[in-house]
């Protein structure tokens, strides 16, 4: 007789009794004695029975905007300080209007050199050493703009605020700016070197943009933004915002700290795109960023960061094919902002080389879809994926959901790899489930409180005591540990064995 049992915060499994299908049955456990003095493989052949899962369906929401949640009062993580307000006004060296150079509104004194008309800016030379000047303006639905072999170099604090025209080159307004073969520095706090924001669209071709912000020493535990995303800094190389999109090509996107490729407040959408680039943030911060409602993609690029590669927070995408990256901490941040159970954060890597020094993923109260794919990934310590309790007070309500709530969870799936690392849940595990699918992978390292899928491609080689519930059928050759670990794994029946490598799996009828 069949009977249904929910394990977990969001499964919903119909399991078979243990009279119908042999999981590791009794007789094989007996058998498993024989086993040990003849190689350790008498489990060969057997067939696991697993439990069934009713698979969550994530359904993408539409999410408020941030500035409608911080104008209720609500709190937000990851808001820039002092909230969404616009950056202070400022007059920028060439401003380009509704398709016309502004003569008037521009600080034409800043630029020494090249020429300046109502579609083009070739050979400019920008430099200004205080705040309110800004480098590069276009603004409004008739301007298309290419700036060419321009240097800019600002200086002075920006203020409060993102984007604008204290940036070195700033699209906004649904205008579109094309730079080419350009140099972008800017120092100071909430300097962009270049920004898009309004509908606008900003190309970037064969450019170096560099934000070195103040000097620094970093410190992530000084504020709650700081403790939640681990980084520091002052200053971000680029900005898209409210329903633009922007397009890097062949350009060095370096940051001294915070933020290289920055979203934010995407008001509804927000794309961004970086193809064949080198990506950099020195002292501390992330190589790019995705909250709700952006999506990034990156394609074979180079990141050395500080912190992380990506960050991602509630019904968000960050893509990268065949990309290397080199992390002083993880590879990928998953966070929540809006405290709603029921919104995703998407993590899609194909192919490409990843190095960090903690975690290759952190997921803290967040629910989450995460793939590998021919992916080569080092983790120093040794974990791929580990599950942490937030401690951003804006997330709580997804940190500790009602009982009775069903949330979908963090999926993890590695395809088509040789991979080694640990997979932890523990620490959220009493909030949202991990379902972890091997897909013509081999996987050696420990997995805790975790689902485990199989396809009949992949292994599974546990490195130290692990716990597991078992979906779909799963051959016990596809799963080994050495002599002294221990498997423990929930399946159809119960029983136990010895492994091919001498290991022991012990299976809990659920």
């Amino acid at each position: 007789m069949d009977s249904t049992k929910k394990l977990g915060r969001r499964h919903f499994l119909t399991i078979a009794g243990a009279t119908s299908a042999l999981a590791v049955t009794t007789g094989a456990a007996k058998a498993a004695g024989k086993a040990a003095a003849a190689g350790c493989n008498e489990g060969a052949g057997q067939t696991i029975k697993g439990v069934v899962v009713e698979k969550p369906v994530h359904t993408p929401v539409i999410m408020r905007s941030m500035r409608e949640m911080m104008a209720k009062g609500e709190a937000v993580a990851g808001a820039p300080v002092g909230g969404f307000s616009s950056p202070p006004k400022a007059t920028p060296g060439v401003y380009v209007g509704d398709g016309k150079y502004l003569l008037a509104s521009s600080k034409a004194d800043v630029v020494s050199e090249g020429k300046v008309g109502d579609t083009l800016a070739s050979g400019v030379k920008i430099s200004a050493q205080r705040a309110g000047v800004g480098g590069v303006y276009i603004k409004g639905i008739g301007s298309e703009y290419i700036l060419a072999d321009a240097k800019i170099d600002l200086s002075g604090d920006a203020g409060m605020g993102l984007g604008g025209a204290n940036s070195g080159a700033a699209a906004d307004d649904y205008a579109t700016l094309i730079l080419r073969n350009c140099t972008i520095t800017t120092s100071g706090k909430n300097r962009n070197a270049t920004s898009v924001q309004n509908h606008g669209v900003l190309k970037v071709y064969n450019c170096t943009l560099t934000a070195n912000g103040v000097p620094f020493t970093p410190d992530t535990t000084s504020t709650d933004q700081k403790k939640q995303l681990e980084i520091d800094g002052n200053s971000r190389a680029h900005v898209t915002l409210s329903n633009s999109y922007s397009y890097f090509y062949y350009s060095t996107i370096i940051s001294e700290g915070w933020a290289a490729l920055s979203t934010d407040a995407a008001d509804g959408f927000v794309y961004l795109e970086a193809n064949d680039c080198t990506v950099r943030t020195l002292k501390s911060g992330y190589g790019t960023y995705a909250d709700g409602m952006c999506h990034n993609v990156i394609n074979r690029s180079d990141f050395d960061v500080a912190s992380m590669a990506a960050i991602i927070a509630d019904e968000a995408d960050v893509t990268f094919n065949d990309t290397k990256a080199k992390c002083g901490s993880y590879f990928a941040l998953v966070h929540a902002i809006a405290g709603q159970s029921n919104v995703a954060a998407t993590l899609k890597v194909k192919g490409g080389e990843i190095a960090t020094k903690k975690a290759a993923v952190l997921v803290k109260s967040a629910n989450s879809n995460i793939s590998f794919d021919g992916s080569k990934i080092v983790s120093e310590k040794g974990v791929l994926i580990e599950s942490c309790v937030s401690v951003d007070p804006g997330a709580a309500k997804l940190a500790h959901p009602a009982k009775s709530e069903k949330v979908y969870g963090i999926h993890a799936t590695f395809k088509n790899m040789d991979v080694a690392g640990d997979i932890v849940h523990t620490a959220d595990k009493e909030n949202r489930d991990m379902t972890v699918y091997l897909e013509s992978t081999t996987l050696r390292g420990v997995i805790k409180d975790a689902y485990l899928s199989m396809n009949r491609l992949s292994k599974w080689i546990a490195t130290a005591d692990s716990n597991v519930i078992i979906i779909g059928d799963v051959d016990v050759s596809q799963i080994d540990a050495p002599a002294g670990v221990t498997i423990t794994a929930v399946a159809s029946v119960s029983g136990k064995c010895k492994l091919a490598s001498c290991g022991t799996l012990i299976l809990q009828a659920s």
